[in-house]
This record gives C-alpha cells, sequence and structure tokens, in this order.
C-alpha cells in the first residue's frame, strides 16, 4: 500500500510540474508581441495579452488605443503613445485586454455596459469605463479622417463585446469574439454564451466589408478568420453526443493552440455540452 501511494505521489507531482512549466512557457509566450506597421498613421501590436492598435489623427494630436494590454507589454504600448488627447476602447474587460488603463491616466475609458460588480471582478488596478455602450449601439467616432465605429454585439464571449471597425481602411477588431487557431476561453460566470457567439460572428460576417481583421488572440488576417471561428463551434456543436463525429473534429483542430489550463478542445466540448443542457 505504501508503494502505491509513493507512486500516485511522484506521478500527481510530475504531472504539477509539467503543468507548471507548460503554464510558465506559456506566461513568457504571452508576454512576446509583434509589430505590424499598417499605414503611417495605424499600427498593430500582436501579443503581450490581447491584441491591439493605436491610431493616430493625420496630425499627430489624437490617438485611439483599443485594448491595453498587461504587464510590461502594456507600458510599452503605452510609451508608443504621445497625442495631445487618447481615447482608450476595451473590446471586453478582462485582465489582458484592460490591464494597462491605468497608464492612461488622461483618457476617456470606453467599454460596453458592465456593471460596476462586473468591472471591480477584475482588481484594483483596472478603471471603471467612463463611457457605455449598450447592447445593439453603434457610436462612431473620428479620428482624423478615419471614422471609427464602435459596436456593442451583447453578451457572446463575455457579458458585452465591443467591435471596432475603422471605416475607410476596412478594419475590423474583433476583440475576443475571434481567436484566431487557438481554443476559446469561455467563462459560464463571465457571460459566454456558445449560441450567441455564433450569432455575432453571424453578424460580423454579414455586416463588414473587411479587409483585414485582427482577432482578440493570434495573427493578423483577413475575412477567412471569421468564417473559420463560425466553422470552429458550429463543427464541435454538431458533433456532441456523437464520439465518431467528435473524435473527428479534435483531430480536425489538432493544430490549434491553447492556454494550459484553461482552454482546449475538451473545455470547449464540456462548456457546449453543458449550455445544451441548460446547467
Amino acid at each position: 500500500m505504501k508503494k502505491i501511494l509513493t507512486i500516485t505521489g511522484i506521478l500527481l507531482l510530475t504531472l504539477i510540474l509539467t503543468c507548471g512549466i507548460a503554464f510558465l512557457g506559456f506566461q513568457k509566450s504571452m508576454g512576446k508581441t509583434k509589430t505590424v506597421q499598417i499605414d503611417d498613421h495605424l499600427l498593430v501590436i500582436e501579443g503581450g495579452g490581447g491584441n491591439s492598435i493605436i491610431l493616430t489623427s493625420e496630425d499627430g494630436s489624437r490617438a485611439l488605443v483599443v485594448d491595453t494590454k498587461m504587464g510590461g507589454a502594456a507600458k510599452k504600448l503605452a510609451a508608443r503613445v504621445a497625442a495631445k488627447e487618447e481615447l482608450v476602447v476595451n473590446t471586453h474587460l478582462h485582465m489582458d485586454h484592460t490591464g494597462g488603463n491605468r497608464l492612461f491616466p488622461d483618457a476617456a475609458i470606453i467599454a460596453g455596459a458592465y456593471t460596476r460588480d462586473q468591472w471591480k471582478a477584475l482588481g484594483k488596478n483596472t478603471r471603471y469605463p467612463d463611457i457605455l455602450i449598450q447592447p445593439g449601439q453603434d457610436t462612431a467616432i473620428a479620428i482624423g479622417s478615419e471614422t471609427v465605429h464602435l459596436r456593442n454585439l451583447g453578451g457572446a464571449h463575455s457579458w458585452d463585446d465591443l467591435v471596432v471597425y475603422l471605416e475607410k481602411r476596412k478594419f475590423l477588431m474583433t476583440g475576443d469574439l475571434v481567436f484566431n487557431h487557438m481554443h476559446p476561453a469561455m467563462f459560464v460566470q463571465g457571460g459566454s454564451s456558445v449560441r450567441s457567439w455564433i450569432a455575432a460572428l453571424d453578424t460580423l460576417i454579414t455586416a463588414y466589408e473587411v479587409d483585414r481583421v485582427l482577432p482578440g488572440h493570434g495573427a493578423l488576417s483577413d475575412k477567412k478568420v471569421l468564417l473559420e471561428m463560425k466553422d470552429y463551434f458550429v463543427s464541435i456543436s454538431d458533433a456532441v453526443g456523437d464520439p465518431a463525429k467528435l473524435s473527428a473534429a479534435k483531430e480536425r483542430f489538432n493544430d490549434y493552440h491553447g492556454i494550459p489550463m484553461l482552454t482546449g478542445f475538451g473545455k470547449v466540448v464540456s462548456f457546449i455540452e453543458k449550455e445544451g443542457t441548460g446547467k
């Protein structure tokens, strides 16, 4: 019996160490950023938390920052912004997209219609938004010659998910409504709903003329990434309850990566199963 307990303990310790090493490796990769200069006034910064953009007016006086990352990447993002008037948009309230809000003390913060209690759950370092976009609302603002549309698609990934559309550039920023070749993060307590998520993706596919799409996580892409995200959810939803179909779906999305201990194919299946039973 003692030998069995010793072996079990060693196996558990090995599992914990393996998971810990995998998570630390992921954290290190999350801290890395990649800069993509779209044009003289639009900068994309991938990674370091959620993907971000900095849009500056032609005269340099006004800047829009969408999603402020976290940790050291947030500080590097803030250091790139030097406009007299700054606006910050959070596509949703998760810390990897809002962690740098405090670094823009003079900027107006715009986000979905989260309650103070929902926002407070993130921690003390995130400012509550100054301007709330209501579900279904589409607000247009001007940054130089660019018209920026902020649209609240309601609950999908979180309670209120904003998308940002640059009309002249045909550039769509989806927040975490899209994970490019990644298993998405979903939280029942945080407002996630696969049914609503698919409906939101349908809206994005039909409502916007796009040349480029920046997902919440993963590489800059084009409209195909919207179709792929919808297909991911529909394929898995259709396969739930059928072991053969689930096995085929798992193989099909085998190259998708996730966050150790947080996301993965099995977690998505479990989420969809529970949503289907209303649990």
